[in-house]
């Protein structure tokens, strides 16, 4: 029982330490929550209720919170003291409410107004409080004042024990009790409550510049600071005394209330100034990077809220002074981020988003206003206008807000964040490029190259540990190239610092983890040589196994997230590049060991085997040669049979067919004349005519000649196929004689001309002098004929067909490429190439192109001969031809013959 008592008290009692730790945002949230619910439901009251078209202190001096559309001259009556009201006199705003509560709307009431001893006279006409009126007054109020006190306690919470966050705590609840507590100084019997209002008010000057005290950084003063800040206090105490006193006097005195807002706008410039000295004393680190983060919605905000404070005071008085709280938010959630945030490298995204969202803030609410000002001059008052018109301004923000979110953001990222870095591109470049890099030197080149060269830096090292516990380090600088060197023993302690800090880190960190002094001292000299700003250690499996040492900016800007996102994968990317380019040399050493004992030992086996290695080759390019003769030769045999055998009958066919044409042709004439001869008898003229429709006879004569021209036109290719087969057959028949190659191929090009005309088809001619040749003119010429013509049926169809013609010596023996027979060569000769930019040929095409009846031409346009004949001619003139094509690059023919021995 004893032990379950003291774990009891041990358990309360830790609880209590932790309550204790956070007793400050506990009770800032104790005090806030009540009072910003109860004026809620006091506030809610307003909505439907008759008043006089503008607000009023509990003395009768009208405020300077309102509408932007009432009352219509803010000038003249902000900061007077109602009198009367329709000529009775009344003494505080509840009186006032009382009298305009009993008109109706649009009634108009004469107001006796009196500011700095001058009386005067105004007449509005009431007006029912509604829905767009609390929003533009209480509204605003309660929002951004809850916006205050929500990142005053959230950063309490999260770093309860930081003098900063302490101090921007009590800086919050004053500055979000102020709005929240000003609505009860509208209403009648809240006099202690808008007391209350009236001191928070005057101490935001003194919190503004107790702030300035501790942050960016805390300035020490010595004795004095703790005075100094109690002096602060004290005199936003006075003030609001003074205010008190001034509201409470007849006629009131707004003096104390111009002082006090002067002390304010005062406090927030000092707080401003203080900024910017941190800013300025601190060039590096993370001051200036908390800088980053709090500039921007310090100089939106602070601009907006100094505005209405000293418009108050010095510029007439004409603007809503609760219009200056739009953008707190803003100003709060940044300073909130500066002293919370951990990863200050997230600063600039939240910048650019903050800077973004204020925009979009200051443009929408503007838009409100000013679609709410026309719609007061053409609308009639009414609060169904007004909700109709928010309506449809929602709907209409609902389809622009997101075009709008995307147009400001490019416009922010252009304006303050100019770069042409394309950071996605870059990290897939380089991935790229990593995976296939296997040297060490190459990969540390391409990372260090993105450093210097694309993110602009002006150095970056690479420091990478070996096993035995040494490093090896690359520097690169952007003026004085690179190079490698030996790492100091010092890496080893920064790359355990960065270690335990867990990644990206300042050196300033990164030195401030090196427990050793000594080590330290050697580091940040080490650091400061290679001129780094942040280090990235390169992990693999959980351990550090190197060090990115990234130098600062050239433009001066500091790194951003971006920048460190985009080195984080890059990071990531070469601690696996650089164990793969340890793993590749290892490999690279033991592969280098074996292939020395392997080609030790096999070295007599490849000397014995090299005989029997060119005996084979022989052997088979031989076989080769037997096999394709041996084919060639039966299927002569089996061409020469089957060409005797159609021979006689498409001579039979085609000659009749013509006999035939020239019959019915005969016949026709006659028929004619026959029909020209006047019948007599009725009867008979009638049974000729029913046997001639009978017999479609018109028809007969129309179709019989196209059907004996078509049976004619294949009897032509049935001809046609006989003689390529006769050539086919006879490829090795007839004498030699001295043959000019470049004038057989332009022959060639003329008899082709009319077609080549109508293709476009351009053709370029390459003879270089060349000596004759032994050979069959006629056989040559069917060659050229037949390569030329399947050139040309390749182009068809592509843009800028084009035919390359050339005549030259061939190549020196060296040069070997395979051709069709398997030979290794050409012999020295002379070399045709006919080159084209057609469609190309798949390699299985290309393998099958010589075998006889193989075509890819549609039925009626090739034999599959053609090539067939071509290699056959230039087999017998002792010659080789080869083919080189890929689909979609065109198709090379080369066809080397020998010279006359």
């Amino acid at each position: 029982m004893e032990v379950a008592l003291d774990r009891a008290g041990l358990a309360e009692s830790g609880l209590l330490r932790r309550l204790r730790v956070y007793r400050s945002p506990l009770l800032a949230t104790a005090i806030a929550l009540p009072l910003t619910v109860y004026a809620v439901a006091v506030s809610l009251a307003w909505i439907g209720a008759i008043f006089p078209g503008f607000l009023v202190l509990s003395d009768g001096v009208i405020p300077t919170v309102s509408a932007l559309d009432w009352p219509p001259d803010r000038q003249a009556v902000f900061h007077a003291q109602v009198v009367a009201v329709d000529g009775q006199r009344v003494g505080d705003s509840a009186a006032i409410l009382a009298a305009v509560a009993t008109r109706s709307e649009g009634t108009p009431i004469e107001y006796q107004l009196r500011r700095a001893g001058v009386a005067f006279t105004v007449t509005l006409p009431a007006r029912r409080f509604g829905v767009s009126d609390y929003l533009q007054t209480f509204g605003i109020l309660l929002v951004f004042g809850g916006a205050w006190l929500g990142c005053g306690v959230t950063v309490g919470m999260l770093q309860p024990a930081t003098r900063q966050a302490q101090v921007f705590l009590l800086q919050s609840v004053i500055a979000g009790l102020y709005p929240i507590t000003a609505i009860f100084l509208y209403q009648p019997g809240f006099v202690w409550l808008g007391r209350l209002c009236v001191i928070l008010e005057c101490l935001l000057g003194a919190t503004w510049a107790h702030l300035a005290l501790v942050f960016p950084v805390e300035r020490r003063l010595g004795g004095w600071q703790r005075s100094i800040v109690r002096g602060l206090y004290a005199l936003g105490l006075a003030l609001g005394a003074g205010v008190l006193w001034g509201l409470s006097r007849t006629p009131p005195s707004l003096a104390p209330l111009y002082v006090e807002y002067s002390f304010a706008a005062g406090g927030l410039a000092a707080f401003l100034v203080a900024l910017v000295a941190g800013y300025r004393e601190n060039p590096g680190g993370r001051v200036r990077l908390r800088m980053r983060a709090l500039l921007p919605g310090a100089v939106v905000a602070a601009s907006l809220a100094g505005f209405a404070l000293l418009n108050s005071v010095v510029a007439g008085r004409n603007f809503p002074v609760q219009f200056g709280l739009l953008l707190s938010p803003l100003f709060s959630a940044s300073v909130a981020y500066a002293i919370a945030t951990q990863d200050l490298f997230d600063i600039d995204r939240v910048v650019r988003q903050s800077f973004v969202y204020a925009l979009l803030t200051l443009i929408v609410t503007s838009a409100y206003a000013v679609t709410l000002a026309i719609s007061s001059s053409v609308l009639p008052e009414s609060d169904r206008a007004t909700a109709i018109l928010s309506m449809l301004f929602v709907a209409v923000i609902a389809f622009a807000l997101e075009p709008l979110r995307l147009g400001i953001q490019r416009a922010v990222d252009r304006a303050f964040f100019r770069t042409r870095l394309d950071y996605r591109k870059t990290v897939v470049e380089v991935g790229d490029a990593m995976t296939t890099i296997l040297r060490l030197d190459d990969i540390v080149s391409e990372l260090t190259r993105v450093g210097t060269d694309i993110m602009q830096l002006e150095a970056v090292s690479l420091a990478v540990l070996e096993h035995d516990g040494a490093g090896r380090l690359w520097t690169r600088r952007a003026i004085g190239g690179e190079g490698p060197g030996v790492a100091p023993a010092c890496v080893g302690d920064l790359a355990r610092a960065a270690e335990a800090l867990g990644g990206v880190a300042l050196t300033s960190d990164v030195l401030a983890a090196v427990a050793d002094p000594a080590a330290r001292s050697a580091a940040a000299e080490f650091l400061a040589g290679v001129r780094t700003a942040v280090v990235l250690p390169l992990t693999f499996q959980r351990q550090v196994t190197g060090l990115l040492l990234l130098g600062p900016k050239r433009s001066g800007r500091m790194l951003s997230s971006d920048d460190v996102e985009l080195l984080r994968t890059l990071a990531s990317q070469a601690a696996i590049a650089v164990q793969n380019a340890r793993s590749y040399q290892a490999l690279e050493a033991l592969t280098r060991e074996l292939d020395s004992k392997v080609q030790q030992r096999t070295a007599e086996l490849r000397a014995s085997n090299a005989q029997l290695s060119d005996a084979y080759d022989e052997l088979k390019q031989a076989q080769s040669q037997i096999m394709q003769s041996e084919k060639m030769a039966s299927l002569g045999q089996l061409v020469a049979g089957v060409a005797h055998e159609l021979n006689n009958p498409a001579s039979f066919i085609h000659g009749g067919l013509q006999n035939l044409a020239r019959y019915l042709d005969r016949l026709t004439e006659l028929l004619h004349a026959y029909e020209r001869v006047t019948i007599a008898d009725p009867t008979v003229a009638g049974q000729l005519a029913a046997a001639r429709r009978a017999a479609h006879l018109d028809a007969l004569l129309r179709e019989t000649p196209t059907l004996l021209r078509i049976c004619s036109e294949g009897s032509e290719r049935i001809k046609k196929i006989v003689e390529d087969l006769r050539v086919f057959v006879r490829a090795d028949q007839g004498d030699r004689v001295s043959v000019e190659i470049a004038e057989g191929l332009d022959n060639t090009l003329r008899l082709l001309g009319d077609r080549i005309g109508r293709a476009a088809v351009e053709i370029h001619r390459d003879y270089c002098p060349v000596p004759r040749i032994a050979g069959q003119s006629g056989q040559l010429n069917q060659v050229w004929m037949n390569l030329l013509v399947n050139a040309l049926d390749a182009v068809e169809g592509v843009a800028n067909p084009a035919i390359h013609v050339a005549v030259g010596l061939t190549p020196p023996r060296g040069s070997v490429r395979a051709s069709a027979d398997g030979s290794d060569g050409a012999a020295p000769g002379v070399q045709v190439v006919i080159r084209d930019n057609g469609s190309g040929m798949s390699p299985e095409t290309r393998a099958k192109v010589f075998e006889p009846f193989f075509t890819t031409k549609p039925i009626g346009r090739g034999t599959g001969l053609g090539l067939s004949i071509v290699y056959g001619a230039v087999k017998n003139h002792g010659g080789t031809i080869e083919i080189e094509s890929a689909v979609g690059s065109g198709t090379t023919v080369t066809v080397a013959l020998p010279v006359i021995q």
